[in-house]
């Protein structure tokens, strides 16, 4: 068990386990069951690092069933603890809640307080995915003040920047500030990076909503180095992980080649252990010379898949900033050809030193036009309600703004859609909606357009549907157009996959995006 603790603690997770499963067979075999239970923790811990939820659920369903027959009240309430931060990552926060709360009650019946914070911690995160605010508050508060007591400087960071973002999203930027600060402050002292990392994003985003752009940018500077730095630890990490592993099974095999050669002499003639020892010199250079190739080829397998990655990020690039022009001369165009010509026409009607009553009817309706102009070019631009309703409505209101025509119809589905989605997520599903829609009126000849979005536990799957034409889906992959660049930029950026169904001569195509869910964990 000891040999597993120092592999976890190296990272070397797959060993880790090997030696805890034999502790346990050996603690099954001899009957100490306080032991097996102490196993089933350490191992469900490994397992949690890896994102195992579902297994690590099953451990720590295990072990509190032998320590509530050992009467370990402790040992129980440490599981329950665990497991209301397990369902919280899953995200079941239900049960998540559940646990929090039984452990909170546990530790205080044993009078355990350093344990409290926690898992008060942990409920109040539950509440606020709940939207209950108050209670989120409430116990946030709580377990702020129980960190404070005890001097644990990183989970007391955490919470204060858990309580700023809450603050921030009720509007209070004032105490969401000060809550982020002092957060910063605290964690820099300890140099908790991930703590300095995400107490810079938040003073970012306080600053943007308070319209300091300028400090804005200065905080998301500095986030984006600490970020930078946080991921050279972990690369670094890495590779003394992988430099460990190579001593380890070199030493192992340098053993087992000094064996077989003992045994080889032990067994055998001088004459036979010299031919022997020539033929594993012939093989050992065999092999190296095939290491060698082999590694060459890889290497330069390597280097052509990172050309053809830096080709592909160029030609995404490219399509950003083609779309982006292509914007800004239609942006143009719409102010000189819609309001322009409104402008000149309100101009004439007022233009007269006396202003008639008809003349003043006619300069309003000229008025509302150039309202219902900007508003348009406005929604094309950036539509008000994906930001403010997300993207079910936004997606309505776009469908309702082309059934409006009477020429194509367009029906929205959502089933069980998140409304707290990323804004990168938001703006880039409703971007590839609005370029295939507008390609599908534009070129199939469709007039029949479903947009579907579902939600499931591991992904978020969009599926648009039309009656129209057919088409070789070859042709799409080969095309130079900047409306296929922007979807596979869009995608790359989410990290989508995509899938179309369609054929030459034949009626209907269906274009399927899965995303995987980003699921938020409080480290």
């Amino acid at each position: 068990m000891n040999i597993g603790i120092i592999y976890d603690e190296q990272g070397n997770y797959k060993r880790a386990l090997d030696y805890y499963h034999e502790a346990r067979k050996i603690f099954e075999k001899i009957g100490d069951e306080k032991k097996i239970a102490m196993v089933l923790v350490n191992m469900a811990i490994v397992v949690k690092s890896q994102g195992e939820y579902e297994k690590v659920i099953e451990y720590y369903h295990e072990a509190p069933s032998i320590y509530q027959k050992l009467n370990n009240e402790f040992g129980v309430a440490v599981c329950h603890a665990n497991l209301g931060s397990v369902f919280y990552y899953l995200p079941n926060y239900d049960s998540a809640l559940h646990y929090s709360l039984l452990s909170t009650h546990e530790f205080e019946s044993q009078n355990i307080q350093q344990f409290v914070g926690s898992s008060l911690c942990n409920a109040g995160m539950a509440y606020d995915k709940f939207g209950h605010k108050e209670e989120a508050k409430t116990y946030l508060l709580r377990a702020k003040k129980l960190n404070e007591q005890y001097d644990n400087k990183k989970e007391l960071a955490f919470i204060m920047i858990y309580l700023s973002n809450l603050y921030a999203s009720e509007g209070l930027l004032q105490l969401a500030e000060k809550e982020a600060s002092e957060a910063l402050v605290m964690a820099s002292k300890i140099n908790a990076l991930q703590q300095v990392m995400e107490a810079r994003f938040a003073l970012a985003a306080i600053q943007a909503s308070k319209n300091d752009f300028k400090k804005a940018y200065q905080e998301y500077q500095e986030y984006v180095l600490v970020k930078d730095s946080i991921y050279q630890q972990d690369k670094a990490h890495q590779i003394a992980q992988l430099q460990t592993e190579y001593e380890t099974v070199k030493k192992e095999n340098q053993i087992l080649q000094l064996k077989q050669v003992n045994e080889l002499k032990d067994a055998r003639l001088n004459q036979s252990i010299i031919t022997i020892i020539l033929l594993v010199a012939i093989l050992s250079g065999i092999l190296a010379f095939g290491f060698l190739w082999k590694n060459r080829i890889t290497l330069k397998q390597q280097a052509e898949l990172q050309a053809t990655r830096a080709s592909l990020r160029e030609g995404q690039l490219k399509a950003v900033i083609a779309s982006q022009e292509e914007e800004r001369k239609r942006f143009a165009a719409d102010l000189h050809d819609g309001l322009g010509q409104m402008i000149s026409a309100l101009r004439l009607s007022l233009s007269n030193e006396k202003v008639d009553a008809q003349a003043l009817t006619h300069a309003l309706g000229v008025l509302r036009d150039m309202n219902l102009e900007i508003r348009n070019i406005a929604f094309n631009l950036m539509p008000q309600v994906l930001m403010k309703s997300g993207l079910n409505e936004a997606l309505k209101e776009f469908a309702l703004r082309i059934n409006r025509s009477g020429i194509v119809s367009v029906s929205v589905q959502t089933f069980d859609l998140d409304n707290n989605m990323e804004a990168e997520h938001r703006i880039a599903l409703y971007r590839i909606c609005q370029e295939w829609v507008n390609n599908v009126i534009k070129y199939s000849g469709g007039n029949q357009i479903s947009i579907q979005l579902v939600r499931h536990p591991q992904e978020l799957v969009l599926t648009i549907e039309d009656n129209g034409n057919g088409f070789d889906p070859n042709s799409l992959m080969e095309s130079q157009g900047n409306e296929w660049k922007n979807i596979n930029s869009r995608l790359h950026m989410i990290k989508g996959a995509i899938e179309i169904n369609t054929q030459k001569d034949r009626q209907g195509t269906t274009l399927i995006i899965s995303v995987p869910q980003q699921i938020s964990i409080a480290a």
